[in-house]
């Protein structure tokens, strides 16, 4: 008969064979570990919020749409870009694509941002709005649309982290308000628009580095009343001296309401519509956006304007054509105008005609296109002689960078990099291309390690005054402007695709001489 004291001690034996079995089960397990090597975490990606979170070399960057470690090649800094690559307005997007490709590849050879390579995904829209907003839709990964205004959309994990130098007024209009709605920087839009980019609306994630068409054509004003000889604007009157040709579309619209606002604000106040003088203000002849045959009616009304003038007693008359146009429909509206005026001894001799146009026409371009045959006209001044003259003859262009031949040493390095690129020519646009690529990089590496679009508009706001980038004026963003430079350089077309400065215009400064 067992006791419970036998029961007691047979319980324990077994207990202390059981415990016995797994103790050596443990023994055998860590005399095998002993013999490889421990397990190794390498490849696994630790969430983060600053290098300061990761090891191993690696930095905090975005992978698969969250913040991690990754290797410094692992996760290029990736840009968007909508522009017209392709028609009628193609240079203006692949100039500016030159020049942010030249800063790039020059910031990539030397290592990249904190190791991290910069990667420009560019998309042609052909200069035209909905095309524009499907790219910017893909580039930003949107998945779904969300109607409520102030709600972001739905997104995937392949986003761009900014967009770069995105081209055109209507463009922006349809694609910069998306940007802004999903928080994505929209920085150094090719346009000088003053709705939305610049009229004080909530637009925390837009940074331009251009002057606007508002300071373009106050330096326009200024020159023509202080500063170009003879006068064409000497009185509030003078209005009646100016013409409009412009863009019928936002882009027009935006130049026009600086020429107005500006003639408003530095002349005199123009007179409004009445039942007697239903159009008073300034003439504004319109084409249609990359439709080149909508200028033969353009020109028409010019002459008829131009007519007009030619019944004033004054022996000389000085006309200003302001255009906010690109330059397929500014190269024809020009020569139209100077044939017809060369035409006859009579308007030849009585009228003195400025073409001024805003940059956003691609001076380059338009210089090479009155350069192109026939370059000249025969000038019917002369009655004994006529005298053959190039058609950019009082062609000029407000600029919103310095000339590419400058010395300026961030100019020089824009020519040394374009070579480098593709050994192409030079051009205002692929230079206001690098210089915002050379801005924003400047941004990015301010920023620091830990790079998304919250903590790069802190940056912007906050850390980037007085930035020089070698241009010869220095360049600033606060949280209250969000213009980075407010400089017009003037340039006048000269023989063989030349430009020369006769000024320079700030707002505090105003005019005061260049170059040449």
């Amino acid at each position: 008969m067992r006791t419970r004291a036998g029961t007691t001690v047979a319980g324990a034996t077994k207990g202390a064979t059981a415990k016995g079995a797994v103790v050596g089960a443990i023994g055998m397990l860590l005399a095998g570990l002993s013999a490889c090597s421990a397990p190794g975490l390498g490849g696994t990606t630790f969430a983060c919020s600053t290098d300061a979170d990761c090891v191993g070399g690696k930095v905090c960057g975005v992978l698969n749409g969250a913040m991690g470690c990754v290797s410094p090649d692992e996760s290029p800094i990736s840009i968007g870009m909508s522009a017209p690559l392709q028609g009628p307005s193609q240079t203006l997007g692949i100039e500016m694509r030159r020049g942010i490709q030249a800063l790039f590849k020059n910031v990539n050879d030397a290592g990249g941002v904190f190791g991290r390579q910069l990667q420009l995904t560019s998309m042609n829209d052909n200069y035209d709005p909905a095309t524009a907003l499907a790219n910017v839709q893909q580039m930003l990964d949107i998945q779904q649309t969300v109607a409520a205004p102030d709600s972001p959309d739905v997104r995937g994990p392949n986003s761009v982290l900014a967009l770069l130098g995105n081209v055109g007024t209507p463009t922006m209009l349809v694609t910069a308000p998306v940007a802004n709605k999903n928080g994505v920087v929209f920085f150094a839009p090719f346009t000088g628009a003053q709705k939305y980019l610049r009229d004080g609306t909530n637009s925390p994630y837009v940074f331009n580095y251009r002057a606007g068409y508002y300071e373009e054509t106050a330096a326009m004003v200024d020159y023509m009343q202080s500063f170009r000889a003879p006068r064409i604007i000497t009185g509030p009157t003078s209005y009646n001296h100016l013409l409009a040709f412009t863009q019928h579309d936002t882009y027009g619209d935006a130049g026009y309401g600086g020429l107005v606002s500006a003639f408003n604000s530095r002349v005199g106040a123009l007179p409004q519509p009445d039942s007697t003088m239903p159009n008073p203000s300034i003439t504004r002849i319109m084409y249609e956006r990359d439709d080149v045959s909508s200028v033969d009616p353009a020109v028409v009304s010019a002459e008829a304007f131009l007519s007009n003038l030619m019944l004033e007693t004054t022996p000389k008359v000085s006309v200003a054509v302001v255009m906010i146009d690109t330059y397929q429909p500014g190269d024809s509206f020009t020569r139209g105008i100077k044939d017809w005026i060369n035409a006859d001894l009579a308007r030849a001799t009585k009228l003195d005609v400025l073409f001024m146009h805003v940059s956003f026409v691609g001076s380059d371009a338009l210089a090479q296109a009155l350069a192109s045959p026939p370059a000249t006209y025969v000038d019917g001044t002369d009655a004994t002689g006529q005298t053959t003259k190039f058609y950019g003859d009082g062609v000029m262009v407000t600029q919103v960078v310095p000339y590419y031949q400058s010395q300026a040493p961030g100019i020089t390095a824009y020519r040394n990099d374009i070579g480098k690129f593709d050994s192409g020519v030079y051009s205002f646009t692929s230079l206001e291309g690098y210089v915002a690529a050379k801005l924003f990089v400047e941004g990015l590496t301010r920023n620091g390690h830990a790079i998304n679009d919250l903590n790069l508009v802190t940056t912007l706001q906050a850390d980037m005054t007085d930035v020089d980038v070698g241009i010869g004026t220095l360049l600033d963003f606060s949280s209250t402007s969000h213009q980075a430079c407010h400089t017009v350089w003037g340039s006048r077309i000269g023989t063989g695709g030349t430009f020369t400065v006769p000024f320079i215009w700030d707002p505090t400064n105003g005019i005061v001489p260049g170059a040449g």
